[in-house]
């Protein structure tokens, strides 16, 4: 919940940010040597990179868009935890149940996620960088509560995506033998953990650019994820129950068609995240 509210307030101010005016660079309010007005915080100076918006379009669509796609991808990737959510509904948990609340949390993430990048696009349009907080100005306080606030959401929430992380490799580790099953034996535990910690805490300290690490996250695990693992596990699964000589077994590897599309969007994900990196 204490991450759910920073991010809540992280949104506001981007929106916020973007309806004041105070990073405008030209309004269209006259001002006496001839120029147009600009917000306080441009005309500091402090800003990173000053607000441009020559590229921007409503309805432009290219290969470029993929870098967007790869970052949804890595959004709206929450598949790793959903035993757990299953669990925690207890007694009550149905098919029908959890597939509303799915439902539920797909509308307010996708909301929360188009809000933040039309405010955040909005303010500082061709400039904006992949963490949109590093663009505002330092003498910003609404900023800084912000950065602080993402700060805490990512800590809070840290846990659920270790756990994720943690089981996952358990189970993968056991499923190919690594390490002789001692993943999983529970006086190991710790050291796991730490070691996982250590390992992409010494990772964030060396990327300096979120947006390559989503984008590529997003485009690699995100395809996979979505487009390619669920299709061939629900083929397997009704194979085995069904016979692969069934009806269903034969509808259900109608799916398998996403497939090459997964591996395309993948592909074309991540050259066109290496390209916009590139080209920074």
């Amino acid at each position: 919940m204490l991450g759910l509210i920073a991010v809540l307030y992280t949104v506001g101010f981007t929106v916020v940010r973007a309806l004041d005016g105070t990073y405008s660079i030209g309004n269209g309010v006259p001002v006496v040597d001839g120029g147009m007005a600009v917000g306080k915080f441009v005309a500091e100076g402090l800003l990173p990179k000053v607000p441009s918006f020559a590229k921007s379009t409503l309805w432009n669509v290219d290969l470029n868009s993929l870098v967007l796609t790869s970052n949804l991808g890595l959004a709206f990737i929450a598949h790793y935890n959903a035993p757990s959510y299953w669990k925690s509904l207890g007694k009550s948990a149905s098919s029908k149940k959890f597939g509303t609340i799915a439902k539920r949390a797909y509308l307010i993430l996708a909301a929360i996620y188009t809000t933040t990048m039309v405010a955040g696009y909005s303010t500082f349009g061709d400039v904006s960088m992949g963490n949109i907080l590093l663009n505002y100005s330092s003498s910003d306080k609404l900023a800084t509560l912000g950065r602080l606030s993402t700060g805490l959401s990512i800590v809070f929430g840290f846990p659920l995506i270790s756990n994720g992380c943690r089981e996952g490799f358990k189970n993968a580790a056991d499923a190919i033998g690594l390490f002789g099953g001692a993943a999983s034996d529970p006086k190991h535990h710790v050291t796991l953990v730490v070691a996982l910690l250590l390992l992409t805490t010494v990772l964030s300290i060396i990327a300096d650019d979120v947006g390559l690490v989503a984008g590529l996250t997003g485009a690699v695990m995100g395809s996979s994820l979505v487009y390619i693992c669920p299709t061939l596990l629900y083929a397997k699964i009704v194979g085995r129950q069904s016979g692969t000589d069934s009806e269903d077994y034969r509808k259900a590897r109608k799916n398998l068609v996403w497939i090459p599309f997964g591996i395309f969007t993948a592909s074309m994900g991540v050259a066109m995240t290496l390209k916009n990196a590139a080209g920074k």
